[in-house]
């Protein structure tokens, strides 16, 4: 099976708790087969337990993401400096193929609480992304981790973070979400393009057999007075354009994407589990 350490399930920013309206059932959508039921037998290794597991943050430290670029695993996290309103970027690099572990503080070309949220690496290429209110920036390294610079990506939007970065066709992909909605960036430091993808966020995602993009989130289900809701869980697919599919509602949340060695595409929740044929 094949993971993508890029993955990451942005729980910790959940912005809707269900509420009083009952959870439907599983849905099949855009290929996806539902399998209620079928996920607890399944385990998918959790990157920030890993990341944790690897390199043993300090105190004030915490673990966010995990890659693996080249012979070289990065974790990446934050160091928060209590009482006071500044925190750093922090990467955590194996050394001496994982005999050591080196701790690097990213660069910043502004102070403030910048934590970063999503790593994903190809060969020795690897971005992170992390956010601070409407300003977004990206860490790259061409040299698998030893040596980093930061960038602003331009995306106009309020409380923007993203949950997941892809490398796919050559260029990053950073999702997640901002106050509009389910919001996509494409391309490189320095030239990046942006997609909204309507209501809901985006929460995690893999690339195919094909290196398309597949991405899952969820949105706000209301009732008809709006003083109920519940989460309803989203899929979407990069095939001549986005596609979105609806997977029902059901109790529990999606935590995973994983292409497996078949070519399949698994989302895998903590109860439910999604298959798309290769």
């Amino acid at each position: 099976m094949r993971k993508l350490w890029g993955v990451l399930v942005f729980s910790l920013v959940a912005a809707c708790v269900p509420g009083q309206l009952p959870p439907a059932e599983a849905k099949s959508a855009l290929g996806f087969t539902a399998r209620p039921g079928e996920a607890r037998s399944l385990g998918v290794q959790d990157p920030v337990v890993e990341a944790e597991r690897l390199f043993r943050p300090g105190p004030d430290r915490r673990a966010v993401a995990l890659a693996r670029a080249g012979r070289n695993a990065i974790g990446v996290g934050v160091r928060e400096f209590p009482g006071e309103e500044r925190s750093e970027p922090i990467a955590w690099v194996t050394e001496d193929e994982g005999r050591s572990v080196r701790e690097i503080v990213l660069p910043q070309d502004r102070p403030g609480r910048w934590s970063p949220t999503a790593v994903a690496a190809e060969g020795d290429q690897v971005l992170v992304a992390g956010s601070l209110g409407g300003d977004v920036r990206v860490w790259a390294s061409g040299d698998a981790g030893a040596t980093w610079t930061v960038s602003p990506v331009l995306v106009w939007g309020s409380d923007l973070w993203f949950s997941t970065v892809l490398r796919t066709g050559g260029e990053w992909l950073l999702a997640g979400g901002s106050a509009a909605g389910a919001l996509v960036v494409t391309g490189t430091p320095g030239v990046w393009v942006t997609a909204s993808l309507g209501d809901g966020r985006i929460l995690g995602g893999t690339v195919d057999k094909a290196g398309k993009p597949v991405l899952f989130g969820d949105r706000v289900e209301w009732n008809q007075a709006r003083t109920s809701n519940r989460s309803c869980l989203v899929v979407w697919v990069a095939d001549g354009g986005w596609q979105r599919g609806e997977l029902g509602c059901p109790a529990d949340r999606l935590v995973a994407a994983v292409t497996l060695d078949d070519g399949r595409v698994m989302l895998k929740g903590e109860r439910d589990l999604w298959i798309r044929p290769s």
